[in-house]
C-alpha cells in the first residue's frame, strides 16, 4: 500500500487544529514531517495523523467522562448581571478584564449589587456569641474552605436581622456574609478592610504582588449561571435569606467539577513537577485515559479571558519566577497535546503557587470572589419574587406499560 502524505493544510484540517498548533505538534515530537523532492513544503504521514488524533481524542473522552457530559446551557433565566460574549466577560456591561486592572472586590460588589457605599459603612457583624466562638475554635484546624462551611451556618442562626427582606437590610447582610467568610479564610478577626488587603496580610504577600490577589478576586466574582450561582439562585427563590443562598453556592463550589477542580489542578502540578520528560508523561496519561484538569472552557473556545488576564498579571509582577516558568511549560505542553488552552482553574492555582500562598488558597480565592456573585444572583432573584421550579423530561416507563 502506498504511503499517503499530507500537506500541512490537509494535516491541520484532519486534526481540526490551526497551522500553528500543527507545527507545535512537530516541535514536540508528536508528529513527524518529511521533505519531499521538488517541494519546499514538508509532508505529514497520514497514519501518524490518525494515531495522533486517536490519542488526543482519548484525552478528550476522559475529560467528558470526568465531567459526566454536563447538560450545558439549560435551564435559561433572565439576568442583568453577567454577559459572556465574543470571548469576553462583562459585569453589568463593564469589561471584567478591565476592572481587574484597578478595581477591588468591593468595587465589583457595588457594581453587581447595584448599591453605593452605605451598606459597607452600616453593616456590623453581631458579636461572637458563645455558640459562634465554639464553632470558630472547632474550625481552626480545617482548611479555609472547610472553615467557611462550618462557620457560615453557625453565624446564620445568630444573625437575626438577616431575615429582614427590606433591600437595605439585605445589602447590609450581604456585607456581613462577605466579611465573615473573609475572616474564616484568614482565621483573623472580622474586618472592614478590603478583602485583598486582609488576604495579603494573613498570607504575607509583598505589596508589589497584592494587585494579583485583587485581580484574581475580581475575575472570579461571577460567571453567569454556573452550577454554584444557579444553586444560590434556586435557594434564594424559596425566600431563604442570603446566608442560605451563600451556603448553597459554597456547597456546590466545593465539588471537584466546579471550584474544587483547583485541587485537581494542584495535584497535577505536584505530580508532574519532577518529570524528566513532561511531554512524554502527559502523553502517557492520555493513553491511560487520565483526565488532565485545568484546560479548555466551552464558553471560551479561543481561550479563557480570565486565565489570560491573570497569567499576564503574574508575568508583569514576577517575570523571573521559577514557579511561573514551570506553569508556562506545563500549559504549553498540554495545549500542544490536546489543543486546549489553560482555563481559570489552572491560572488560579498558578497564582497560589507563584505567590507562595497556603494550601487550598486557590479555592479560597474562588469562594471569596464568587460570594459576591452568589449574593448578586440572590438579590436579583429576590427582586423577581418567583420560585424557580423547572419541569423534568420524563424518561422512565410509561404508566400501564
Amino acid at each position: 500500500m502506498a504511503l499517503e502524505l499530507l500537506t500541512s493544510k490537509e494535516a491541520a484540517r484532519r486534526l481540526g487544529v490551526s497551522a500553528a498548533t500543527l507545527y507545535a505538534y512537530v516541535s514536540r515530537g508528536y508528529l513527524r514531517s518529511e521533505a519531499v523532492d521538488g517541494s519546499r513544503e514538508r509532508r505529514y504521514r497520514a497514519d501518524d495523523v490518525v494515531r495522533l488524533r486517536r490519542r488526543r481524542d482519548v484525552g478528550r473522552k476522559a475529560e467528558s467522562i470526568a465531567n459526566h457530559a454536563l447538560d450545558f446551557g439549560t435551564p435559561v433565566l433572565e439576568s442583568a448581571l453577567t454577559l459572556i460574549e465574543d470571548g469576553r466577560l462583562y459585569y453589568r456591561g463593564v469589561d471584567a478584564a478591565g476592572l481587574a486592572r484597578t478595581a477591588s472586590l468591593e468595587d465589583v460588589a457595588r457594581l453587581l449589587w447595584a448599591c453605593d457605599d452605605k451598606p459597607f459603612a452600616a453593616a456590623n457583624m453581631p458579636p461572637l456569641t458563645t455558640a459562634l466562638r465554639r464553632a470558630w475554635i472547632a474550625a481552626a484546624t480545617l482548611s479555609p474552605p472547610d472553615r467557611c462551611l462550618v462557620l457560615l451556618p453557625a453565624a446564620a442562626a445568630l444573625d437575626h436581622p438577616s431575615w429582614v427582606e427590606d433591600r437595605t437590610a439585605m445589602l447590609e447582610t450581604a456585607v456581613r456574609v462577605l466579611r465573615l467568610l473573609t475572616a474564616a479564610v484568614t482565621a483573623r478577626p472580622i474586618s472592614a478592610l478590603p478583602v485583598h488587603e486582609q488576604l495579603a496580610t494573613a498570607w504575607r504577600v509583598p505589596p508589589d504582588r497584592v494587585p494579583v490577589l485583587r485581580a484574581t478576586l475580581v475575575l472570579l466574582a461571577d460567571h453567569e449561571f454556573n452550577a454554584s450561582a444557579f444553586a444560590a439562585r434556586v435557594v434564594a427563590s424559596t425566600g431563604a435569606n442570603l446566608y442560605g443562598a451563600t451556603m448553597a453556592g459554597l456547597a456546590a463550589l466545593n465539588g471537584p467539577r466546579h471550584g474544587g477542580a483547583t485541587r485537581r489542578v494542584a495535584a497535577m502540578f505536584d505530580d508532574l513537577r519532577h518529570s524528566t520528560d513532561l511531554d512524554a508523561e502527559l502523553a502517557r496519561k492520555l493513553r491511560a485515559r487520565v483526565y488532565i484538569p485545568g484546560f479548555g472552557h466551552q464558553l471560551y473556545p479561543d481561550g479563557d479571558i480570565r486565565a489570560v488576564t491573570l497569567m499576564a498579571a503574574l508575568r508583569a509582577a514576577m517575570p523571573d519566577s521559577a514557579e511561573l516558568a514551570y506553569a508556562d511549560r506545563l500549559s504549553a505542553a498540554v495545549e500542544g497535546l490536546i489543543d486546549r488552552k489553560a482555563n481559570i482553574d489552572f491560572a488560579n492555582v498558578t497564582v497560589e503557587r507563584v505567590l507562595g500562598l497556603p494550601k487550598d488558597s486557590a479555592l479560597a480565592l474562588f469562594l471569596l470572589g464568587r460570594t459576591v456573585g452568589w449574593i448578586a444572583h440572590a438579590l436579583e432573584q429576590a427582586a423577581h419574587g418567583a420560585l424557580i421550579r423547572p419541569r423534568a423530561r420524563y424518561t422512565g416507563p410509561r404508566p400501564g406499560a
